[in-house]
């Protein structure tokens, strides 16, 4: 975006929303980005009846957009949610959440869960790569009713670019695979939608750890070394 680190910079005035609540503006800034990757997942590309009551598997929880995809798929009414990841300190964060965590690295652990995993409805996906392909096709094979829809959407590619996937997989099991980002939802979609998630900013439903610091320190204090996110203040 022009003036991302500028002190003022030129805007589209129909793009821009109001805030009604009393949050801090840099909380707003440092969590509608993460935020809105799962949000718009599930509102303008699944739509939202379609996760109520379902069971969903979030493939990357442990970084902040994974995280508060838990809160996002349960506050769309999520009847279950399994977070998948490695790092042991954040899983049990998506744990407290209300998510139920599997260790990806722990082989005996996820051998033990793909069963369950299996039969999930909705998988929120921000791996891709051979990580996706670690899940997918055994997840397909171990389905205990393979005409159950089963929507797996795409939205992050942290471990690669590409999935090999079985033609038989598509034609053996009622999968349903889509993407989510610029370009599968419109503008429109994106503006009509963000109401909705800056409300749950506003009311502390959704939160990263923020640090702030003055535009300014920009040279001093960008790098960092923090697992909170960093926003500049002009």
């Amino acid at each position: 975006m022009y003036g991302a680190l500028a002190e003022r910079t030129v805007v589209n005035s129909h793009l821009v929303l109001p805030l009604t609540g009393d949050v801090a503006p840099e909380v707003v800034a440092a969590t509608v980005n993460p935020a809105m990757s799962s949000y718009m997942a599930i509102e303008a590309r699944l739509g939202a009846e379609n996760i109520k009551d379902k069971t969903v598997l979030i493939l990357g929880v442990t970084g902040n957009v994974g995280r508060l995809a838990v809160t996002i798929a349960k506050h769309f009414g999520a009847a279950k949610v399994i977070g998948v990841g490695r790092n042991p300190e954040r899983l049990a964060d998506a744990q407290r959440l209300g998510a139920e965590v599997v260790n990806m690295g722990d082989e005996t652990a996820l051998k033990q869960a793909l069963p369950t995993l299996a039969n999930v409805d909705v998988v929120l996906d921000y791996l891709w790569g051979d990580a996706t392909a670690q899940f997918m096709v055994p997840m397909l094979q171990q389905r205990e009713n393979r005409s159950q829809p089963l929507t797996w959407i795409e939205i992050g590619s942290i471990a690669g670019q590409t999935v090999a996937l079985p033609a038989a997989a598509l034609r053996s099991t009622n999968l349903t695979l889509i993407g989510s980002g610029l370009g599968s939802i419109s503008r429109r979609d994106f503006l009509g939608n963000m109401p909705g998630l800056l409300a749950l900013i506003e009311d502390g439903t959704l939160a990263v750890a923020t640090t702030a610091y003055p535009l300014s320190t920009v040279h001093e204090n960008w790098p960092t070394q923090t697992t909170a996110r960093v926003v500049f203040k002009p």
